[in-house]
Protein backbone atom coordinates (compact mmCIF):
# COMPACT_ATOMS: atom_id res chain seq x y z
CA UNK A 1 0.00 0.00 0.00
CA UNK A 2 1.02 3.41 -0.74
CA UNK A 3 2.11 5.84 2.17
CA UNK A 4 -0.02 8.72 3.05
CA UNK A 5 0.97 12.52 1.93
CA UNK A 6 3.25 14.20 4.36
CA UNK A 7 0.53 16.75 4.93
CA UNK A 8 -2.19 14.21 5.87
CA UNK A 9 -3.07 11.45 8.16
CA UNK A 10 -3.91 8.39 6.87
CA UNK A 11 -6.95 9.02 9.08
CA UNK A 12 -8.35 11.37 7.05
CA UNK A 13 -8.74 9.29 4.28
CA UNK A 14 -12.22 6.70 4.19
CA UNK A 15 -12.70 3.63 2.11
CA UNK A 16 -16.28 4.44 0.18
CA UNK A 17 -17.62 2.09 2.46
CA UNK A 18 -16.91 4.36 5.56
CA UNK A 19 -17.61 7.19 3.56
CA UNK A 20 -21.16 6.18 2.63
CA UNK A 21 -22.05 5.28 5.79
CA UNK A 22 -21.16 8.91 7.08
CA UNK A 23 -22.66 10.57 4.16
CA UNK A 24 -26.27 8.18 4.99
CA UNK A 25 -26.19 9.52 8.36
CA UNK A 26 -25.85 13.07 7.51
CA UNK A 27 -28.51 12.71 4.34
CA UNK A 28 -30.85 11.10 6.32
CA UNK A 29 -31.21 8.45 3.80
CA UNK A 30 -29.53 5.92 2.02
CA UNK A 31 -26.03 6.31 0.12
CA UNK A 32 -24.31 3.79 -1.78
CA UNK A 33 -20.74 3.07 -1.63
CA UNK A 34 -21.33 3.29 -5.71
CA UNK A 35 -22.27 7.00 -5.58
CA UNK A 36 -19.84 7.90 -3.17
CA UNK A 37 -17.09 6.43 -6.00
CA UNK A 38 -18.99 8.51 -8.47
CA UNK A 39 -18.78 11.65 -6.08
CA UNK A 40 -14.99 11.42 -6.41
CA UNK A 41 -14.93 10.32 -10.14
CA UNK A 42 -12.51 12.80 -11.60
CA UNK A 43 -14.12 12.58 -15.06
CA UNK A 44 -17.60 12.98 -13.92
CA UNK A 45 -18.99 14.97 -10.79
CA UNK A 46 -15.76 15.52 -8.73
CA UNK A 47 -17.09 16.37 -5.63
CA UNK A 48 -15.31 14.51 -2.70
CA UNK A 49 -11.13 14.44 -3.38
CA UNK A 50 -9.89 10.85 -4.14
CA UNK A 51 -6.43 9.18 -3.56
CA UNK A 52 -5.55 6.48 -5.71
CA UNK A 53 -3.72 4.60 -3.64
CA UNK A 54 -3.17 2.23 -6.75
CA UNK A 55 -5.02 1.21 -9.84
CA UNK A 56 -7.81 -1.19 -7.65
CA UNK A 57 -7.92 1.27 -4.43
CA UNK A 58 -9.15 5.04 -3.85
CA UNK A 59 -9.88 6.89 -0.69
CA UNK A 60 -11.69 9.57 -0.07
CA UNK A 61 -10.88 12.62 1.92
CA UNK A 62 -12.47 12.71 5.13
CA UNK A 63 -13.17 16.65 5.17
CA UNK A 64 -14.95 16.48 1.79
CA UNK A 65 -17.29 13.59 3.12
CA UNK A 66 -18.12 15.48 6.07
CA UNK A 67 -18.59 18.55 4.60
CA UNK A 68 -21.01 17.29 1.45
CA UNK A 69 -24.84 16.53 1.65
CA UNK A 70 -26.86 13.82 -0.82
CA UNK A 71 -29.88 15.90 -1.16
CA UNK A 72 -33.25 12.90 -1.81
CA UNK A 73 -33.72 12.11 -5.61
CA UNK A 74 -37.29 12.15 -6.51
CA UNK A 75 -39.37 8.87 -6.35
CA UNK A 76 -40.06 8.82 -9.98
CA UNK A 77 -43.47 9.76 -10.22
CA UNK A 78 -43.04 12.65 -12.30
CA UNK A 79 -40.91 10.92 -15.00
CA UNK A 80 -44.09 7.98 -14.69
CA UNK A 81 -46.27 9.89 -15.36
CA UNK A 82 -44.86 11.76 -18.37
CA UNK A 83 -44.32 8.63 -19.66
CA UNK A 84 -47.65 7.27 -19.12
CA UNK A 85 -48.90 10.51 -20.88
CA UNK A 86 -46.96 10.11 -23.87
CA UNK A 87 -48.26 6.43 -24.12
CA UNK A 88 -52.21 7.47 -24.30
CA UNK A 89 -51.07 10.21 -26.92
CA UNK A 90 -49.69 7.55 -29.28
CA UNK A 91 -52.41 5.04 -28.45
Amino acid sequence: MARARKDEAPSNWLTAEDAAKILTERSGHEVSAAYVRRLGNPNGLAKIEIWQVDKRTRLYNRRDVEGYTVQPRGDGSVRRAARAKRAKQAA
